[in-house]
This record gives structure tokens, C-alpha cells and sequence, in this order.
């Protein structure tokens, strides 16, 4: 990675940085429930809501990676976006710096997402292809007035230069770049405030494989630098073992298993979770095939109705009756830390 300007001491100062954190978690967020009501073409009627999260627990300390993993649709990015307040949310509480952010006024959530930002999927899209990057860079310090513009463009060649890019593509337009130059440009800007908390909503899923693993690194070194904290969005459970501390599994808007990387990748104790690992490819060919393959039947439930108690157990293949009346709660079943919310918890063996 290179080194940083040495403008960085004067250009750093452009940033006020966010209240001390707290002893203990920097974001916490308690039972948050997303829904979402649509209305019946026919009847124009409220229809019953969609449950896009439904009692999502979860904490992040200063230099920590969560990582957020499960299915498409299963309510990873809305998670995110409730948690940056970009919606709503319908139940719950979302503490940054042991604050609640719920009764929070617009004005009052500018200032909070200093501390909290976002990098997204798609590179191409999250930039404004008639700005050139070093103006995409520097619209959060100009948003909230840090600096002249002179304090602003050293403000952009630092930020470029932190993530391994040159202070003459600054000047280029999005259509210039490769799609791993545009998530540097994109991490570039999500750091411009000095957060202390970032959202990667599947930073890497977009990139080939050997750009990814640049990004990764990126990312690691910026933790490392900076003490960051790092909410990780992904489907690719390869990449959640490599770069997280701990794991959160989502199905149908709820945590099915959390607990610490190691304890999950090798006594995952929650159906679904097994399922998912069983998918993951092994790079090693000699252990290839030595590992059952779990292959789940049926479809993804629909969320505005979803099964009744246990709503993984419609692709269960452990499922019994009591399934059906009751919902597990998230608790170490085991002893062994991980939490599953499952009545027949055990490890594959």
C-alpha cells in the first residue's frame, strides 16, 4: 500500500472526529425489525408486511470484523441500510457510542454518519459517472463544510494515496478506472470523515478473484492503521473466514448462529449454517469430496408469510413437530460459545 502524504498531519485536522467511544461496544444494535407494506394492486389495500428483518441482535467493538452472511434476500443489506438509518426501522434500538440513534432528527443523523459509513457492491454505480473522482471524494468534507479547498483537494490526494492510488486520478472520470480502482475510489470517499465504524456491503462480491484479494489486503491495512471497525456483508463464506472475527448467520431477517470465525467454521451447530459450509469449495484436491454435501430442498419462504415457529424448518431435514410451535431462541446450545437458534443444535460429525 503507499505511504501517506505528508500533508496528513495538516489535512487530518480538516476532520473533528467522533465522540470517544464507550468502554465496550462502538455500535451495538438490539432487536431491530425492518418491514416493509405494499399495497394489493386489486383491492389497494395495505397488504401484511414483509419482514425484511425481524429481531436482529448484534455488537461491534473498535478494530473487530463482523461478518453478515446468508442467502440473497435473507436481509443482510437491509440490515445495513436500517443501521445507517437510510430506513426506517420498525422496532429495536441502534446504539453508536452508546447512543440510540431511533429518535434521532435528520440534522442530528448527518453528524452521526461521520462516524458510521458505507462502501458498496457495485463501484460503478455508487459513483457519479460525471464527476470526477477526486469531486466524488471530496463532497463529504464539503457537505459538512471541513475546510477550504485548498485544506480539501491535499484532504483527496491523501485519501488516494491511502488506498494506492496517485494524486493525478484524481482528475479522471469513473469510466477511466478498472471496477478494483473504482472500490479503492469508493473506500477512498467512505473514509473521508474519519469513521469509526464501516459497512462493506459486499465489497469484493463484484471484482475477479485476484482483485479481491488486493481489496481484502486493503482493507486489513486500513484496520490495522486506522483501528476500525468493520461490519462485512457477504455471501462468500471463503472471504468471511479470511477476513472476520466473528460471524453472524442470517435467514429469513433472523440470526440463526453467531459466535466467533473459528468456533463456526469448524462446529457449526445450526442446519443452516452446516448447509452453507458444506457448499464452500476446498482448495486443497486431496480433501475434496471427503466432506458430505448438504443440499437444502424446497425455495426461500416468502417473508410476508413465513412459516410458522422455526422458519428454517421447511428445509430442514431435522425438523419435528415442535418446530412448528415455537421459535428457538439464540443461545449456546452446545457450551462451546456459539449461539444457534435451533431445538436440535448439534455438531456434524
Amino acid at each position: 500500500m503507499t505511504s501517506s502524504s505528508p500533508t496528513k498531519g495538516a489535512t487530518s485536522a480538516l476532520v473533528a472526529t467522533t465522540s470517544d467511544a464507550p468502554d465496550g461496544p462502538i455500535l451495538k444494535v438490539e432487536d431491530l425489525a425492518v418491514h416493509f407494506t405494499a399495497r394489493s394492486r386489486l383491492t389497494r389495500r395495505a397488504a401484511s408486511p414483509l419482514k425484511a428483518v425481524d429481531g436482529v441482535t448484534f455488537s461491534l467493538t473498535a478494530g473487530e470484523t463482523l461478518g453478515l452472511v446468508g442467502e440473497s434476500g435473507c436481509g443482510k443489506s437491509t440490515t445495513a441500510l436500517a443501521v445507517m438509518r437510510l430506513v426506517d426501522p420498525a422496532a429495536g434500538r441502534i446504539l453508536f457510542n452508546g447512543k440510540d440513534l431511533a429518535g434521532y432528527s435528520r440534522t442530528q443523523l448527518r453528524e452521526v454518519r461521520r462516524g458510521i459509513q458505507m462502501v458498496f457492491q457495485d463501484p460503478h454505480a455508487s459513483l457519479d459517472p460525471r464527476l470526477r473522482v477526486g469531486a466524488s471524494i471530496a463532497e463529504p468534507l464539503q457537505i459538512h463544510n471541513l475546510g477550504d479547498r485548498c485544506a480539501v483537494r491535499a484532504r483527496v490526494i491523501e485519501l488516494l494515496e491511502m488506498v494506492g492510488m496517485d494524486r493525478v486520478h484524481a482528475d479522471r472520470f469513473p469510466h477511466q478506472f478498472s471496477g478494483g480502482q473504482l472500490q479503492r475510489v469508493g473506500i477512498a470517499r467512505a473514509l473521508a470523515l474519519d469513521p469509526q465504524v464501516l459497512i462493506l456491503d459486499e465489497p469484493v462480491s463484484a471484482l475477479d478473484v485476484s482483485i479481491q484479494a488486493q481489496i481484502i489486503t486493503l482493507l486489513q491495512d486500513l484496520q490495522a492503521e486506522l483501528g476500525l471497525a468493520y461490519l462485512f456483508i457477504s455471501h462468500d463464506l471463503s472471504v468471511v473466514r479470511h477476513v472476520c472475527d466473528r460471524v453472524a448467520v442470517m435467514y429469513l431477517g433472523r440470526i440463526v448462529e453467531q459466535g466467533d470465525r473459528d468456533g463456526i467454521y469448524r462446529r457449526a451447530s445450526h442446519p443452516y449454517t452446516q448447509s452453507l459450509l458444506s457448499a464452500v469449495p476446498r482448495p486443497d484436491p486431496r480433501r475434496r469430496g471427503t466432506a458430505k454435501r448438504i443440499v437444502l430442498t424446497g425455495d426461500l419462504p416468502n417473508a410476508v408469510n413465513p412459516p410458522s415457529g422455526c422458519h428454517f424448518r421447511t428445509r430442514c431435514w431435522k425438523a419435528e413437530q415442535a418446530c412448528a410451535k415455537s421459535s428457538p431462541e439464540l443461545v449456546d446450545r452446545l457450551g462451546g460459545g456459539n449461539r444457534a437458534a435451533c431445538h436440535f443444535a448439534e455438531t456434524l460429525t
